[in-house]
């Protein structure tokens, strides 16, 4: 954007930044508080997330291994209460106390066969049994039921299970002690490759063992059946992989599992997993005996509602941004429109165009308020120009009214005596020159003179009031005085002379030949020059350049020693009706006047091909 401002009497230019508009500024302003207010939600947004989300996220997945931890030993106490009905069954009672008190073969023979079938009756309605076991203090099984998922039958008996782990350890616990193996594959257990636990009572009296061998699966059974990223692992308390995934190998395996070796319920995090774990405890009798299950999950798909929050949170933020230009530039536009519309009118006005009318509406603001002053300021500044013009117009008419009525005294008057005198000093030269041959040399010289005289009164009536500058207008005017004052001192002339469609306002065409006319004087009377050269192109004002090649003078000097009147008669003549007359001048390089005026005497700023030459 440019504007024009006023410098020392001279109009300048001034780019306005595109920065530095007020437009930018509000647009900035506005979107600069909405980001502020965006940003500290999005902040909180941001920490509420890691402290709500994230814990909700790490709280669901901790509730859901617990759970998991709770159904394996919902199951286990499932196991446990199963063990305790078998125990006081009649017919192990008898079969424990025929045995304890050594009692007859066909007896023990006949309640071993009641245990099988109570052993029998009860692992049909157990399908999670693998088998059911009854051994005496020294480790012979005494009654075995078995399974393999269609069937369930007998084993048989004698059987040494004194060197199992399982039988050892339970032995040495107290009565109704119970003993919970690891994830095992035994070699004495059917159906091998499935894996099974050993749960194991100690019965009363030491009596021997009642152990209950679970299908691994069942215990399990609520894990997800298509964990999908997820990845469920058991450990026991020594950190051996008891459970895990056919995907997952342990030897591969990298992870530091020490932190979850503490029997509790925890979580931590890695670069790119996070790892949830519980602890199981199988007996209570037992309690130094725990198992781990944990769930390794990525935190992409853990965090997955962070996540989404976040791009939720990022699109929302955008499009607050976006909504926030857009009404910002809405907001602009309503608000700037008034000052934009003020800025045009201003212009308009300054570039001399009429003064404007007061809109009918105007905003209950301080912008109405600014408009309603600049067009109170418009109008007046209107009526101090045309009185201003009325002035100009009456003080330069003055001028000529009084140039005209010296001329016409000068003509009429002394001229007139000058030409009488002349006649008479004529005619006594005449007869003297009858009466006294060779003896009026005195009278001839006074008839000269007084002929000088009178051409040069002529030529000052002339210039007091131009007969042509009334008659065939200011081109003619021109032409005429330049070529009067190269003949007059025998200058050779360059005109370039551009013909004005119409006649230019009476004071303007006025103040263009007089400024011309003061020139070519100076040039005549001072410059010494060989040549002159006159342009003069009109379009939104008279551009007028007169050039010689004179001896030129110190512009400068002239000015600050006060003398040059006529140069200073020159450019009050331009200023008068908002013109420019510029004087550039250069001893020994001659001299140019350039002058500016517009068609009429309103200020009209330049165009700009004519401020480049004025510049």
């Amino acid at each position: 954007m440019t504007i024009a401002v006023n410098v020392n009497g001279k109009r300048k230019l001034k780019v306005m930044r595109p920065l530095n508009s007020l437009r930018v500024k509000l647009i900035f302003a506005f979107v600069g508080l909405m980001l502020i207010a965006i940003t500290g939600m999005a902040l909180y947004g941001y920490f509420f997330t890691r402290t709500a989300l994230y814990g909700q996220a790490l709280e669901r997945s901790s509730h859901q291994v617990h759970l998991q931890a709770e159904s394996i030993v919902s199951s286990l106490k499932q196991a446990g209460g199963d063990a305790l009905y078998l125990s006081v069954l009649r017919s192990l009672k008898m079969l424990r106390t025929l045995q304890h008190d050594s009692g007859a073969e066909d007896q023990i023979a006949i309640w071993q066969k009641e245990v099988a079938q109570d052993f029998l009756m009860f692992s049909s309605v157990r399908p999670m049994y693998q088998a059911l076991r009854y051994m005496d203090s020294t480790g012979k099984e005494i009654v075995g039921v078995e399974a393999d998922g269609r069937n369930v039958s007998v084993s048989k008996a004698g059987i040494d299970r004194s060197t199992a782990n399982y039988f050892q350890t339970v032995m040495s616990l107290q009565s109704n002690g119970v003993y919970v193996s690891a994830f095992a594959q035994e070699q004495d257990a059917p159906n091998k490759g499935k894996p099974f636990v050993h749960y194991a009572l100690k019965l009363p009296d030491d009596d021997g063992v009642l152990l209950i061998d679970l299908h691994a699966g069942w215990l399990l059974r609520n894990l997800p059946a298509d964990p999908g990223q997820d990845t469920w692992v058991m450990l026991d308390q020594g950190g051996n992989y008891l459970v895990y995934p056919e995907h997952f190998d342990p030897a591969q395996n990298s992870l530091d599992i020490s932190p979850m070796l503490k029997g509790n319920l925890g979580n931590f995090e890695t670069a790119d997993n996070v790892y949830v774990y519980d602890a199981v405890h199988p007996s209570e009798t037992t309690p130094d005996r725990f198992w781990v299950i944990f769930r390794q999950t990525p935190k992409s798909l853990l965090y997955e509602d962070v996540t989404t929050f976040y791009a939720m949170t990022t699109a929302v933020i955008l499009g607050a941004v976006m909504l926030a230009l857009a009404l910002s530039l809405i907001a602009s536009d309503r608000i700037l429109k008034p000052l934009l519309d003020l800025g045009r009118q201003a212009a308009a006005f300054g570039h001399g165009g009429a003064a404007p009318t007061l809109p009918p509406r105007l905003s209950h603001d301080e912008i109405g308020g600014l408009t309603q002053s600049f067009f109170e300021m418009a109008q007046e500044l209107e009526r101090k120009r045309s009185q201003e013009h009325r002035l100009i117009e009456k003080l330069i008419d003055a001028q000529e009214e009084e140039r005209k009525l010296v001329a016409y005294d000068l003509h009429d008057g002394l001229i007139q005596q000058l030409v009488g005198a002349r006649y008479y000093l004529t005619n006594c030269r005449e007869q003297c020159g009858i009466n006294h041959p060779g003896g009026c040399d005195g009278v001839k010289m006074g008839c000269d003179t007084l002929t000088e005289a009178i051409i040069e009164g002529r030529r000052i009536v002339e210039g007091l009031r131009p007969a042509v500058l009334d008659d065939l207008g200011l081109v003619a005017a021109i032409e005429d005085v330049t070529q009067a004052t190269a003949r007059i001192a025998s200058l050779e002339l360059a005109l370039d002379i551009q013909q004005i469609p119409t006649e230019p306002d009476k004071t303007v065409g006025v103040t263009v030949f007089r400024i011309a006319q003061e020139a070519l004087n100076n040039i005549r009377k001072h410059a010494s020059a060989k040549h002159i050269h006159l342009t003069m192109h009109n379009g939104n004002g008279i551009d007028l350049v007169i050039k010689d090649d004179g001896k030129g003078f110190d512009v400068s000097s002239t000015n600050n020693e006060g003398h040059g009147l006529g140069i200073t008669t020159m450019k009050e003549r331009a200023a008068l009706i908002h013109g420019i007359c510029e004087i550039d001048s250069t001893p020994g390089q001659g001299t140019r006047i350039h002058v500016w005026v517009p068609l009429t005497p309103h200020p009209i700023v330049p165009h700009s091909e004519t401020q480049k030459m004025l510049r």
